[in-house]
């Protein structure tokens, strides 16, 4: 209809700018990637150096991501800031507890901008 043709679109969320990061694993963003080939991998990228660690995951609940991340930052130490999107293994109680028990800050991506995450 005409008026739909002329009606502006919706605003878009923007997506969030980042500020530099000081220092290797200042902060870093993790996502699922797949199923590729019926896998499903934790995909942590470190917003200093680019360092891509990449997980094949059997599960994707909140408590298996945890046990990786706990694995990884043995490795790597604490970040800052975890970047994350609005999966429910993301946003869940434990998973917040978790990082709130790390003293780590929990940054989530804008929902119409996974890619800034």
């Amino acid at each position: 209809s005409p008026c739909q043709e002329t009606r502006p679109a919706p605003p878009r969320a923007k997506p969030t700018q980042w500020e530099a990061p000081q220092h290797p694993w200042a902060r870093i963003h993790i996502d699922f990637a797949g199923p590729v080939q019926g896998q499903t991998f934790l995909i942590i990228v470190d917003a200093y150096s680019k360092w891509l660690e990449v997980i094949h995951m059997k599960s994707t609940t909140s408590e298996a991501t945890i046990k990786e991340l706990r694995r990884i930052f043995a490795t790597h130490g604490l970040p800052d800031t975890v970047v994350s999107d609005n999966g429910p293994q993301f946003t869940s109680r434990t998973f917040e507890i978790f990082l709130a028990e790390q003293g780590i800050r929990h940054a989530l991506s804008a929902p119409a901008h996974p890619a800034t995450n």
